[in-house]
Order: structure tokens, then sequence, then C-alpha cells
């Protein structure tokens, strides 16, 4: 007879217990990680991917889904909660990285040739984990650029590098199948179990595609996978389930971040590039504009402090701050580079010079952030081509420092 499938709490408990034993006891093991910047969508189709594979294994493996952040990180992505409260979970029950050795001993604990990894949201490692596990892949399921880290031939596991709004969405195109049979198969409650997991990856296919309206990103299979998902919330005798309402819960949980200190925001949803002794890029984007993030600074001296301390902290050579903020005329982009180093600045004049009509960029607020002085570069910009996201931007970036290293 075919197992039940157990719930979304009771499947992260498993995998907390499996990844304790075996670190404890050097078994072999399979993770599913996002990107570095741990957003909504990182964390929702690790989650997502690892509990479908888990559930539908023919030889009951277990995948076991880590969010590619510290523990107490997850303190700063209010919008975790009322999307994953729909499968009665708490951002606690993900595993974090804070559930791994610490890094001094964790090729020990968890030696190499032990480990698989899934990518998902991103399809090459970054990071510290990259230097020790970055041979060890084995998949990945990914919406942004192609960067080749994956083998092409993945056997049964996926390897899916396509266009799409939310890789979530990807996510659940690739495993519908196997949803459908296990839900087919199951004489527990089916539905009940696949409406909490539908209500968890709609959250952030939502977010990603600005409730499907967002056209420059949205594809025809978010749109699809967004019908598939609410047919099976709908499919509850009295449900009271709105789209445009759970959008807007989840939205401004995302927009909800006035208690953070600029330090939290700026690490909020950020991405770091490029490794030691390289020029390194971070990228960090706001759903907040510039100017609500320097009057959290205080003044734009003290905002300006701020860049330059996170940037030392991370040794970077180049710090990119992209936010999301409304103008009279709608939703408009602001984009700041920032660079502290002599390579860094060289790269960062490549990047304006080649970028400038490609994202449209125009002066911002005349000027009054810029600075070009005693080895500081800095240049802030309305970025009028709001459709081009981090997605396009980080490879404008990098091809940037490409042509300076």
């Amino acid at each position: 007879m075919p197992r039940p499938p157990v719930s979304l709490p009771s499947f992260l408990a498993q995998a907390k217990h499996a990844l304790h034993d075996a670190i404890r006891n050097r078994l072999p093991i399979t993770f599913v990680i996002g990107n570095e910047s741990a957003d909504l969508d990182s964390l929702c189709s690790a989650v997502i991917l690892a509990y479908l594979r888990s559930q539908s294994s023919p030889a009951g493996s277990l995948y076991i889904p880590l969010s590619n952040l510290p523990r107490a990180d997850l303190d700063i992505r209010p919008e975790l909660i009322p999307v994953l409260s729909h499968a009665n979970l708490q951002p606690s029950d993900l595993l974090t990285l804070s559930d791994l050795p610490p890094l001094r001993a964790i090729a020990s604990k968890l030696p190499p040739e032990n480990t698989r990894w899934i990518l998902v949201d991103h399809n090459a490692m970054r990071g510290e984990l990259s230097k020790i596990y970055g041979k060890r892949l084995v998949g990945c399921v990914d919406h942004h650029a192609e960067e080749n880290a994956v083998p092409k031939d993945c056997g049964d596991e996926p390897r899916i590098v396509k266009k799409c709004g939310s890789c979530t969405t990807l996510v659940v195109e690739y495993c519908k199948d196997a949803w459908n049979k296990l839900a087919k198969e199951s004489h527990e409650d089916v539905d009940g179990f696949s409406r909490e997991l539908a209500q968890v990856a709609l959250g952030p296919i939502l977010i990603d595609t600005s409730n499907l309206g967002n056209k420059a990103e949205t594809t025809s299979t978010d749109s699809d996978v967004v019908d598939y998902l609410e047919s099976w919330i709908k499919s509850q005798p009295g449900s009271k389930y709105g789209r445009d309402a759970y959008y807007n819960i989840v939205s401004e949980a995302k927009q909800d971040i006035g208690g953070l200190s600029l330090p939290d925001i700026l690490r909020k949803d950020y991405k770091q590039y490029g490794e030691e002794g390289s020029i390194v890029l971070g990228i960090a984007s706001a759903v907040r504009g510039m100017q609500f993030l320097i009057d959290k600074a205080g003044s734009k001296e003290k905002f300006v402090e701020v860049l330059e301390e996170f940037a030392k902290e991370r040794g970077l050579s180049i710090l990119s701050l992209m936010t999301k903020t409304t103008v009279q005329d709608g939703f408009a982009r602001e984009l700041l580079v920032w660079s502290i180093d002599e390579k860094g600045i060289v790269a960062a004049r490549k990047f304006e010079a080649d970028s400038t009509e490609t994202l449209d960029l125009k002066e911002w607020e005349k000027g009054s952030l810029d600075i070009d002085d005693k080895g500081r570069w800095l240049r802030c910009w309305w970025q009028e081509r709001v459709e081009n996201s981090r997605k396009q931007v980080a490879p404008l970036m990098r091809a940037a420092i490409g042509d300076v290293e």
C-alpha cells in the first residue's frame, strides 16, 4: 500500500533528525539548498522540492531542505510568517546553516564524498560551502542566467535553468506529476496536505511576479502553475481563499521593515559574487526607497558610513544597492554603486559606461549622494528600465568586473 504523505511539520522534523544523525554517524545525505540571499522564493522552493522528492522517491530517500542563512537571520524575514502559517509552520521549523557543524569542522563531520547537493534559485554554489562541497552538485532548478557549474548530466535529479518569474514555479512544474501521483495513491487527507503545500508555494510566486502583474517577469508557466495550485485550495468546500487578499498579506509583511536597522535591511536580501583575491561584488536589494534608507540612517553622511562599514566587513570592492519605491507615476527602481578600492572603482566606472543606456540610468536627486574622491566612488541613479531586477543587473556588473580582472 502506498505510504500516506506526512505533513510539512512532520517532514521538517524528520529532516532535522536525519541531518543530525548524518553528522553524528557520517552517513550519506542529500541537501536541497537555496541561494545566499535566502529570500522567500529560495526558502520555499527548497522546502517544496525536498518534500515532494522525499515523498515520491521509490527508494524512500530523504532530501534535506537547507535554508542558506544563519538561524538568527530568519527574524528579519517577516514575510515567511503568513506563508508558512498555512502549513502550521513557523520560521523556526526550517533547517538553516546553524544546524550544520562549524565551518572549521564541517568537512570532517560531513565529508564531501558523503553529500549530494541540489541547488534551487541559483545554479552555482558560492561562499564557504562552495569551497568544500562545490564539486558535489547533482542537480538544480533555477531561473537565473546559466553559469555552467552544475553537471549537464544529472541522472535522476533535475537540471532546469529556465526563464521564469519564480523558481518555485519551476519546482512545482517539475514535481507536478509526482504530486498528482502521490495524491491519487494516498488514502489519507490528500486535499489537506495539498492545500497546505499549495499555499506555501503560492506565496513566493505571487510576490516574485507582483501578483502575476509584472509582465516583464511573469511567464505563461507562472500563470499555469498558479492555476494548478489554486485548484487544490479551491477544492475545499467553503474556501475563502482570494488571490489578491493573500498577495496583499504577504506583500505587506515583506514591506514591514521599519523596525529593522539599516545593516539588517542590507543583509536581508543580499548576494555576493567573487572570491578572496578577486574583485568581490555584493548586491543588496531593499523593498523601500533610497530616501527611506537615508532617513533610517539619520543623514546622507551616516548612510554612506553604514554602506562603507557593510562593504569592509565583507571584503567587498563593490557594493550595489537596488531599491523599489513608488513615485507619482507608479513603481520605480533606484540603483546605487559604491566602491572603495582601485580595481573596484575601475570596474564600477566600466559598468556605468556600459550600462547607463541599457538600464536607462538617470541622476538621482541632482547627484546628492555621488562621491568621487580619495579612492572612493559612489553613484546613485534612477533606473528607468524598471523591468530589470537583480537577475538582469548582476550579470551586467559581473561582466564589467570580468573585463577589469
